[in-house]
């Protein structure tokens, strides 16, 4: 654990995804991926019997994935250039992850509810979504008009069936949630 995020300055991957209790042998799909800081250290956590699918639109991001994951020895990651905007595009197959990330990505779409459709898709009933993004009000970050704060984020995602779990700490700049896929009754 870093000391830089234990005083709450900055996101780190690797504090958020300890407060979320990956398990070996999970799935899990890192949307928007970018170069895979999440990813990474997801795949170390659900170890060589887990799986991740790091996915984004952008190739140099994807290449990024792939050399890293490589260079750490990282078998268990696969890189996947998809527009999540788009109905079934991450290739994933239906309630197939355990976990879904949705990392500093929501701002940056207009299809926010298609790509939280493609989540809730291809997570198994009682899965896991976590969401971070910028807060609306933090001092850096994009231009405040991308930003969501948390009613709206909440409404968009329990839309489809989600219901929100808790908030998880994400630094300064961001806030987290967790929201579990609910079971069809």
């Amino acid at each position: 654990m870093t000391p830089l995020n234990r005083n709450n300055t900055f996101l780190s991957p690797q504090h958020v995804l300890e407060q979320i209790a990956l398990a070996p042998s999970m799935a899990v799909a890192d949307f928007g991926s970018g170069t895979g800081d999440f990813a990474l250290i997801a795949a170390k956590l659900v170890g060589a019997d887990g799986q991740v699918a790091a996915i984004d639109v952008q190739e140099p991001a994807i290449s990024s994935v792939r050399s890293r994951s490589r260079i750490e020895g990282l078998l268990n990651v696969t890189p996947v250039r998809a527009n999540l905007e788009l109905p079934g595009s991450s290739g994933l197959a239906d309630n197939s992850q355990d976990v879904v990330l949705l990392t500093n990505i929501l701002f940056q779409t207009r299809k926010k509810k298609e790509v939280v459709h493609e989540a809730h898709r291809v997570l198994k009933p009682g899965g896991m979504l976590v969401f971070i993004d910028w807060r609306a009000d933090a001092a850096l970050g994009p231009t405040r008009g991308f930003r969501l704060d948390k009613q709206e984020i909440t409404d968009i995602i329990s839309q489809p069936g989600f219901l929100l779990q808790k908030e998880i700490a994400s630094g300064a700049y961001h806030f987290g949630m967790t929201f579990v896929k609910q079971t069809k009754s």
